[in-house]
């Protein structure tokens, strides 16, 4: 992923938003439940709508666009999609953001 992407990615502030909450669900979502805990699969897109409080269709779209991004990773269980950070990714991008930025010494 360039860099370009990436901040095109996380310039969005429900992304953004999306990607922090997954940093720590477990603290993000404890007010909320689900059938498994989130170190387990992630989090179940029914409750990042919650959370968010958009409709299905924008969740949704945000949702997709970090997906195709590969910022984020799914896992289907029955009927359900549950949603994790590609912390790989977003370590590789954060470093190459890092390298473009940094002052030569």
């Amino acid at each position: 992923m360039s860099t370009e992407e990436f901040l095109k990615v996380i310039s969005n502030p429900t992304r953004k938003l999306v990607l922090e909450w997954l940093k720590n669900p477990s603290e993000s979502f404890q007010d909320y439940t689900q059938l498994y805990p989130y170190e387990q699969y992630g989090v179940c897109a029914s409750l990042i709508q919650q959370k968010l409080g958009l409709s299905q269709p924008a969740t949704s779209l945000s949702i997709k666009f970090l997906q195709d991004s590969q910022l984020l990773l799914a896992t289907k269980v029955g009927k359900w999609t549950y949603y994790r950070r590609n912390e790989d990714l977003i370590d590789l991008a954060l470093q190459n953001l890092y390298s473009e930025l940094k002052a030569e010494q």
